[in-house]
This record gives C-alpha cells, structure tokens and sequence, in this order.
C-alpha cells in the first residue's frame, strides 16, 4: 500500500469514528474536565479609608459552593490595626485611626499562658477586618464582630481557625456581602483583677467595648452599617456577648453598637463572682507573691510580665483551684477557729463556688456593704442568667460541652486520684463520717498536700490518656463528693434533691458499669444544668418579652477532634488539662467543636490543619453560609420549644416541643428533662 492509501485510510477511520461519536446511540466519549483553579497572588494595596491611608493585603480565594462549583473571589484584609491603648491595670481609652495605617500583619496576642499564632505583648489591643475587594463608595454592608472564647485566659482574633477570609469570600461571590471583624481583648490577671472602685477592675471587658466604640466610630469608612452589626462570641466570648447585652449597666451596648447577636456554648448558669469573691482572690494572689522568694519585690503594676505570668501559673494551678472550689484553702490545722469562720463565711458569701471554673471572668462589682457607701459598678452589676436579652439573639450550645468546659475535666480527674490517695493510706476517711469535710481535714496536711502534687507531676501524658481512655469511670464516692463540691457546700437542697432523682442517681461502683454511668450521668448534669437548661429558660424569656430568640443545638460528631494539647507556652509543651480535654473530645460535639463548621475551616483550636471527612465538609459549607445571614435570625425562632438540630443528619431540622421528646426517667422530669428541672426550681434556683 502507497503512503498516499495509507494516509487516505487513516483518515476515513478518523472521519467514521468521529462521526460515530456525534450519532445518537449512547456511545459517550469521557467529558474532558475543567481545570482547576488556583487564587491569584496576594497583592499588598494602600487604600484610602476615611481620611486614613491603609497598607492592606488583596487576597484571592477559591470558592466551593455546596454543588461543588467553583469560582474565584476577591477580599481586602486588614490585620492588627490598633482600637485602643490601656496602661498594665488600668481601663482602656479608644484610639482614632492615624493617617498613615500598616495593616499587613497581625498585631500581638495578649500574654497567657498558651501557645499562640502570634507573639505576645502587653500592647495587643488590636482587630482584624475582612471585607469584599473593590467596593464603591456607596456600599453598605452588614458587620459581624467575633469575640474568642478561651475561659478568659487564652485566645486571640489573629487565631487561624477564626480567620473571617473563607467566610467573606464565600459571602462575596454568591451575592451576600459583609464585612468580618476579630479582636483581643486582656486576659488572666490582666484581663480581670479586683479593684476597689465604682469602675471596677474587669479590663477585659472594657477592653470589648472599646473595640465596638471603634467599630461604631470607623466601620462606616470601610462600607460597614453601623445600623446592622451582630456580635458573635464563642464560650468566653459568648458570656461576654451576655454581659454586653445587660441594660444594668453604666455603658449599655446593646442596640447601639450591635443589633444582633450570636452566643455560641454560653454557660448561660455560670455564677460569675461576687465583689467579696473577687477580693478573695485577689489577696490570695498576693498572698502567693509574697510566698514566692523569686517574684521582684516590685507591685504588681510594675512586675516584670515574665514574672506576673510565673506568678499567675501558680495561682492557678489544678491544686490551687481545687482549694479555692472546695474550701481548702481556709483549712489551717494550727488554727482550727479560724478555719471554721473562714469556711462558714466562703459558704455563706457564695452562691456557689463555680466561679472557680474561670477564676478570671468578670467580676460583680456591685456591692452593698453593711455599714458605709453601696459600690454601683460600672460593666457588670448583676448575674447576666437573670435578664433576658435585649436584641434578637441565637443562642445555643454543643451536646457534650460538659467534656471540656473550664476546669471541670480535671476536677472530675483530681478528685478520684485524690480519694484513691486516702484510701491506700487512710481508708477510713473514706468509709466513715462526711466524704468531703474529710478530705479536706486530709488535704490541709502539708504532707498530704506534697503526696499530691508529686503523684501529679509524676503523671505524664500517656499515662492520663490511659487512664481516662479506661472507660471515663467515676466511681459513686467521687461522684457525690464533685456534685456537692461543683454546686457548693452550703448548697445541700439543690445537690440532694438532684442526686434523689432517678436520672442522677449515684450507681454502686462496685460494678463497672455503675462506674461508667455515674460519669456519664455528672456529664448529662452539667450540660443540663449550665448549658442547655438556662439557655433554653434565657431564649424562651426572651422571646416572652417580644424579642426575637433562636435556640439550637449542634450534636455533629465530626470525624476529627478540634482539642490537642501541646498548647502550653510559647514552646507549646503538653498541657496536662488539655489532654485530659482532648481524650474526652473524642466521641462527642464538646466545646469549641462547632467553630471549624461556623468558619469553614478544616482546622483545629491551635490552627493545625485537620484532615476532613467529605461529609463534614458539606456541613462545613452549609453551616457557614447559614451562620452569616438573615435567614439564621427569621427562620428559626423559638415558638413552641422549637430548637434548631444539627447533628448527624445536616442542619435542616427544626423540632417542635423539643424538650418534651427528650423526657428524663423519673417521674418528675418524664415530660422533658429540662422543663421538669425548671419546674423543681433547679436550673438556676442556687441563684
């Protein structure tokens, strides 16, 4: 065959399978896939802002819809710009924006005692904003301002896992707009000290609302509406959106530097401390100073920060808390009068010792003496569970929060190794006379003392994550002895008439399964009676009082734990009560669990990357578009004990008389566990 015939037949074939290709019959050639797209490079702009000149950072990202198509959007980025400047112990003043404004890197995180993203100073009272790149000067977009969580001690709105990028980004190419805002606020010693003044000494809060007086002042500028801001906090952050929403107060927020709000795992029953709580602590902190040779003999104000951090770790110390929590810290067995007039006051002067769960909260300042001047108080002067809110509110909480709430996971840890101690060397404590009282008699020896604190530091973390994966055992001793220490001492009826009940009654130990009942049964407790019970009451009030509410529970079990704990210093070495958080994280929706759906980042707490399922992906697009629009506020308001779902089956679940198809085993509660401890006057009744 000629080259020529060769050519004309390899083209025939050519012509007749493509032809074949074009007929109708279900021959398909494979679609040739599109490329995938990549962001543009990110470009450092100036823009003009007001009459400010801003070094800003233009950042291109990849948007996935929930179909999976994807497409590219635009954001300007603006980090660590600066709101307020505040001296160590002192309230903070608002600053306005220089001409010349660098805001291309992260500021500081302020001092604690983790590991964070960024270095950490004194002088960190700086946010962060995200918004849509290009916009016209007319625009008017809506603002979200998030406060992290971290129990008052740790966080920072330079953190990765609350970046507002993805979410902006998202907002911007599928036509819902709006401008993200993080920030810092002062934590630990810093952030909350007693002060003896009508203004107080809770910094941290100030702090807060010196930021939305900068945002109020500024955010019009870079096309925000200061007419339709929602405030958004997660744990501390979402106490602290309670505490801004109180109208008791000599600087009321709430409708006129934010209109909405978002509380995420607020611990809507926590009993935030006294005045005289706060004065306690305070002179237990120089108590512990002056015991430690090391410190400067320098004030507090004038202490290097390496040395007031030192100072601060040991105060709070599991040990120290537990002293504070259960009135150790007033036993003195060289002065056994003394000890009984300081115990009976701690008693009698507290609601309850939960303070001791975040012993650097905010503080109520007001405070009535018996003889001399009433102390007003200026941020916080009464407990926030009492008041409904006073603009339309979501608020809600994650199903296993009880797992790593505060210090509650070392609580339910120390207290058994503490009985296990007494009972090798002194078993009859345990068998005879009043468990508690006993052990603290026990503890108030030094020598006792020093045999804890050396099995502690003896543990390392494997041998707590064995300890803890053994099956989460709480044997029945230690079971009561926690519920009387958690609700307080002096608090007998409500402890009692909470064990009396089926649902929380202790199991014998003698049996495994007995143990592993009375752990699961303190957990459900918990998140009854600090969690769900009173953001339920909260939401139901609220909308009782004409303002809109939506109540929702996230019981998502992703396939990654957000919890790790190399968290502690600036080297992140292991944290022993972050181990025993992240072990307990791992089979249920704890604290914190939901932030990686609300921001759609695959990430965890300390922003190390987490690898994703893609069935928590799809709920990671759902959830985050959900989170940053109307349609959270308008479609699923609490009527009828109605409660946004999310668990395992997506989002779109909206139960009608929730509560009642959760009922508990005993007869008081078989209408619903929840209602039936309110009917007992048991969800803030130690109140």
């Amino acid at each position: 065959m000629t080259l020529f015939n060769k050519t004309i037949l390899a083209v025939s074939i050519t012509l007749t399978l493509a032809a074949c290709g074009s007929s109708d019959d279900n021959n398909e050639t494979t679609p040739t896939l599109p490329p995938e797209l990549s962001p543009l490079p990110t470009e450092k702009v100036t823009i003009e802002v007001g009459n400010s000149n801003v070094k800003a950072l233009k950042e291109s990202h990849v948007v996935t819809s929930p179909d999976g198509e994807e497409t590219l959007a635009s954001i300007e980025t603006f980090k660590g710009i600066t709101y307020a400047t505040a001296e160590r112990f002192d309230h903070s003043g608002v600053l306005d924006m220089s001409e010349e404004v660098d805001a291309q890197d992260f500021g500081f995180a302020c001092p604690q005692l983790k590991t964070t993203s960024q270095p950490q100073s004194e002088d960190c009272l700086n946010l962060n904003i995200w918004r849509p790149a290009d916009l016209s000067t007319d625009v008017v977009l809506p603002v979200y301002v998030f406060i992290h969580g971290g129990d008052f001690e740790y966080g920072a709105g330079s953190e990765p896992l609350i970046h507002g990028d993805t979410v902006v980004a998202q907002g911007a190419a599928e036509g819902n707009p709006f401008i993200a805002i993080t920030l810092n606020y002062r934590l630990g010693m810093l952030g909350s000290h007693w002060l003896k003044d009508n203004q107080g000494g809770n910094y941290g809060l100030g702090d807060q609302k010196r930021a939305l007086e900068w945002v109020n002042n500024n955010i019009a500028d870079f096309g925000g509406d200061i007419e339709n801001i929602t405030l958004i906090g997660q744990g501390a952050g979402a106490m602290s959106v309670g505490i801004l929403q109180q109208e008791a107060t000599e600087e009321p927020m709430a409708g006129e530097y934010f209109t909405r709000a978002i509380m995420q795992s607020n611990p809507a029953g926590f009993d935030y401390r006294t005045y005289n709580q706060a004065k306690s602590f305070a002179t237990r902190i120089e108590d512990t100073r002056a015991e430690m040779q090391e410190l400067s003999e320098l004030s507090l104000a004038e202490m290097p920060l390496e040395q007031l951090m030192t100072l601060q770790a040991k105060v709070n110390s599991p040990i120290g808390r537990i002293g504070d929590w259960t009135g150790l810290s007033c036993v003195d067995l060289d002065n056994l009068v003394g000890s009984g007039i300081c115990l009976t006051s701690k008693i009698s002067g507290e609601a309850s010792p939960m303070a001791n769960l975040m012993p650097f909260a905010p503080y109520v300042e007001y405070y009535k003496p018996t003889f001399g001047s009433t102390i007003k108080g200026y941020h916080l002067t009464t407990q926030p569970s009492l008041d409904h809110f006073t603009v339309p509110t979501v608020i809600g909480n994650n199903t296993d929060e009880a797992n790593t709430m505060g210090m509650l996971p070392s609580l339910t840890f120390l207290i058994p190794t503490i009985i296990n101690l007494i009972s090798e060397l002194e078993p009859e404590l345990i068998e005879q006379g009043d468990i508690n009282q006993n052990m603290l008699t026990w503890l108030a020896d030094e020598k006792n003392m020093a045999l804890v604190e050396q099995e502690i530091a003896q543990l390392t973390a494997d041998d707590i994550k064995a300890q803890v994966e053994l099956g989460d055992i709480l044997p029945s001793t230690a079971y009561e002895a926690i519920v009387k220490f958690y609700f307080g001492l002096g608090n007998g009826d409500t402890t009692n008439a909470l064990l009396d009940l089926t649902d929380f009654y202790p199991n014998n130990e003698g049996e495994l399964s007995g143990a592993i009942a009375n752990m699961t049964q303190f957990r459900m407790m918990l998140n009854d009676m600090l969690f769900a019970g009173p953001s339920r009451k909260q939401a139901r009030e609220t909308q009782e009082n004409n303002v809109d509410a939506t109540f929702y529970q996230f019981g998502y079990h992703a396939s990654f734990n957000v919890w790790t704990y190399n968290t502690e210093g600036e080297d992140g070495t292991v944290d022993i009560g972050d181990v025993i958080k992240t072990i307990s994280c791992i089979s249920g929706a704890c604290n914190g669990s939901e932030l990686p759906f609300v921001f759609n980042k695959p990430l965890k707490l300390d922003g190390s990357a987490a690898s994703v399922s893609s069935k928590d992906q799809a709920l990671m697009d759902k959830m985050s578009r959900l989170w940053f629009s109307d349609a959270l506020f308008e479609n699923y308001q609490y009527n009828n004990d109605s409660v946004l779902i999310i668990d395992e089956d997506g989002i779109d679940t909206f139960k009608s008389d929730w509560d009642s198809q959760q009922p508990g085993q005993d007869p008081e509660l078989r209408q619903g566990r929840l209602q039936g401890l309110e009917d007992l006057d048991l969800i803030l009744g130690y109140l």
